[in-house]
C-alpha cells in the first residue's frame, strides 16, 4: 500500500497557477511572484494576492509603484478580480510575517535569477529576524510590557 501523498501546488490550484505560468511577466517589469491568498483556497475568491520583485531597470529609473499599478490594471482588466500586491523593494526591509505567509501558502510562478537571488536574501534575513525574535522572546516582553502599562 502506497504512503498516502497530499496533490501537489498545481494539482490543486492547476487553472490559477497554469495562468500565471503563461503570462510573460518579465516583459511587464517582474523578476519574482507569487501568488497566494484566497484565490488559491476558494472557488469563490475575493482578490488576488500577490508577492512581486520588479525590476527597477539598468539606471534604477524604474518606479515599483509604477510596475505596481501596471500589474494590477493587467490583471484586473483579464480576470475581472481586484489584486492586491506587495512588492519587495528592498530585501533588507521586506515584511517577513507577509513573505512567511505567501511562501508557506503559494506558489512561485514566476522567477528570473535576479529576482530568485533578492528572494534568497530576504528569506536569509528574514530568517535571521525570526530567529532573534524567538531567542529573545520578543512577543512575550512586548505582551507583558502592554499588560504592565495597562494596569
Amino acid at each position: 500500500m502506497k504512503d498516502y501523498e497530499p496533490p501537489s501546488a498545481e494539482k490543486r490550484f492547476g487553472g490559477v497557477v497554469d495562468l500565471f505560468r503563461s503570462i510573460r511577466w518579465e516583459d511587464l517589469g517582474v523578476q519574482l511572484l507569487i501568488v497566494h491568498g484566497s484565490v488559491l483556497r476558494s472557488d469563490k475568491p475575493r482578490d488576488i494576492d500577490l508577492v512581486a520583485v520588479v525590476d527597477r531597470g539598468e539606471d534604477g529609473d524604474m518606479d515599483e509603484d509604477s510596475v505596481a499599478l501596471r500589474l494590477m490594471d493587467f490583471i484586473e482588466k483579464r480576470l475581472k478580480i481586484e489584486t492586491d500586491i506587495y512588492i519587495i523593494k528592498d530585501p533588507g526591509d521586506v515584511n517577513c510575517f507577509l513573505l512567511w505567509e505567501a511562501l508557506r501558502h503559494g506558489v512561485i510562478v514566476y522567477q528570473s535569477p535576479a529576482g530568485r537571488e533578492k528572494l534568497v536574501r530576504a528569506i536569509n534575513i528574514c530568517y535571521d529576524f525570526m530567529l532573534s525574535r524567538e531567542k529573545l522572546g520578543y512577543t512575550e516582553t512586548l505582551v507583558k510590557r502592554v499588560i504592565r502599562n495597562a494596569a
